[in-house]
């Protein structure tokens, strides 16, 4: 990402790059799987509806499940359908002051179902922008990743590279420390605090002429990079590994080793950050995610964060699950790494 002023939000992205210049808790997940309640249970769906970015109740939402007359959320956003028939249903749920949510409900289920709802004021063309960018699904982590941070600096060849060559530079044990801490701090924010911490945390030496991978599954690599800016005019690159059906499983990040030790280097590692974990550029609003840095991390990228983490991967515009939502996610097809984001 450019350090240049935020004017340069206009900048047109690539279509699997994310390269760079620069309230309450998130709901449970939609409809979650629980343990089959005994054959006597009475089939009947206890619901709230409340929004997904602030988890405050909404009333006057109509609720559809399958084939049931339509009911309407309480003034504290509460519903109940009863006889309801058992096994996977759909469920459909709107108002004029929400966005038309489509997902799918098991029954029968234990106590109370929160569905958590685009407010119909949030900005959605921007939210699919950052977390809908790729092939217009929703792509995200499923788990928490590993960290490793490549405490050698290293020699900076290609974007395209998945291995990198050690130079004789170290970075200092405190920097790393800070690094360490921010990149925690940022996988907080930018998951609504579904990750407070990451899996693992490696701290990785290569020794100089030796070559160390980027690019590895289940883990985000971080590495300070001699001469990126000098030679892309970037002072950062982001990248990620997805599967078919939208889940995140690997990411990297090259920070310009001279620029991550400036004071917009806490900045900088949020944003690539960002793209380690999936997210692409917004161009339409302030975030942290703008194609030239500038801008910290913002109400829309905390709010938009708690959205898609109430949501499956594989969500699509305005707000449709994958009918597998309510299943165990399989394989999802094969893995590939996106370009680097210039």
């Amino acid at each position: 990402m450019s350090p240049r002023s935020a004017a340069a939000l206009g900048i047109t992205l690539s279509i699997v790059a994310a390269a760079c210049g620069g309230s309450s808790g998130p709901l449970s997940p939609t409809a979650p799987e629980t343990p089959a309640a005994p054959a006597s249970a009475s089939r009947v769906l206890q619901g709230q509806t409340a929004s997904a970015a602030d988890a405050a109740s909404l009333a006057g939402v109509s609720v559809q499940l399958g084939t049931q007359q339509p009911t309407t959320s309480d003034a504290n956003g509460y519903f109940r359908v009863e006889t309801a028939s058992a096994g996977a249903s759909a469920i459909e749920l709107t108002g004029a002051a929400v966005v038309e949510r489509r997902t799918d409900v098991r029954l029968p289920v234990d106590g109370v179902v929160k569905f958590g709802l685009i407010p119909a004021s949030f900005d959605l063309a921007a939210f699919n922008e950052m977390f809908r960018g790729s092939h217009e699904r929703l792509q995200r982590w499923i788990t928490a990743p590993s960290l490793v941070v490549l405490t050698t600096v290293m020699k900076f060849e290609s974007s395209e590279a998945s291995t990198a060559e050690a130079t004789s530079g170290q970075i200092p044990s405190a920097d790393v420390d800070a690094m360490i801490r921010d990149l925690t701090d940022g996988l907080a924010t930018l998951t609504a605090n579904t990750y407070t911490a990451f899996a693992q945390v490696t701290r990785e030496s290569t020794a100089p002429g030796s070559r160390a991978s980027t690019a590895r599954n289940g883990q985000i690599v971080v590495a300070r990079f001699r001469d990126l800016r000098t030679m892309t005019s970037s002072v950062g690159f982001g990248r990620w590994a997805e599967r078919e059906d939208g889940v995140i499983t690997g990411g990297a990040m090259f920070l310009d080793a001279t620029y991550d030790g400036t004071s917009e280097k806490r900045k900088l590692r949020t944003h690539e950050l960002g793209h380690a974990l999936g997210y692409k550029h917004v161009t339409l609003r302030p975030s942290i995610m703008n194609p030239v840095l500038g801008y910290d991390v913002m109400d829309f990228d905390r709010q938009g964060a708690a959205i898609a983490f109430q949501r499956p991967p594989g969500n699509r515009a305005p707000d449709t699950d994958p009918s597998s939502s309510i299943h165990t996610l399989s394989d999802g097809g094969a893995v590939r790494w996106v370009s680097q984001i210039p």
